[in-house]
């Protein structure tokens, strides 16, 4: 299996296919920041150097996590689906599975080399409807004449 399945993730509202962070996701990372932000704020105006400027660091580490973790999420555009770091033809795939274990559930996509590219892992019910929307996507852009990726 290729990467790793994501908890984070919920369908984008509107029409095709767009993964992105969950709300609750998104507020405590940058909760995460900002109390880093304040204490080390705090403790450089404590006098504490060495503390303060390691978690002001720590602060910046959780604000680079948190742009990464945006950038993650996935979306079809017709042509393929991709990430930030993988890009698989509408053509190439061979269709979406999913498999459930005691309520939850995870999906991937299954290319037609055989290749398996884990997508989603989470509540039964929120993974289903991924990994429909996703199926309907690509049996749309499948009706569809080829046109150029957008990059």
């Amino acid at each position: 299996m290729k990467g790793a399945f994501r908890r984070d993730l919920t369908l984008a509202p509107g029409p095709g296919f767009r993964l992105r962070r969950r709300l609750v996701a998104r507020v405590f990372s940058v909760l995460l920041a900002l109390a880093a932000l304040g204490w080390g704020a705090f403790d450089l105006l404590a006098g504490f150097w060495l503390v303060g400027g390691a978690t002001l660091a720590l602060a910046v580490a959780f604000v680079v996590q948190l742009a990464q973790a945006e950038l993650a999420g996935w979306r079809f555009d017709g042509v393929e689906l991709r990430s930030r770091r993988v890009r698989l033809p509408a053509g190439g795939i061979e269709g979406v599975r999913v498999v459930l274990e005691n309520g939850r559930a995870r999906a991937w996509v299954e290319t037609r080399e055989g290749e398996q590219v884990a997508l989603v892992e989470g509540d039964e019910e929120e993974v289903r409807r991924i990994a429909e929307r996703l199926s309907g996507a690509l049996r749309l852009a499948s009706l569809q004449p080829p046109r150029q990726a957008l990059h």
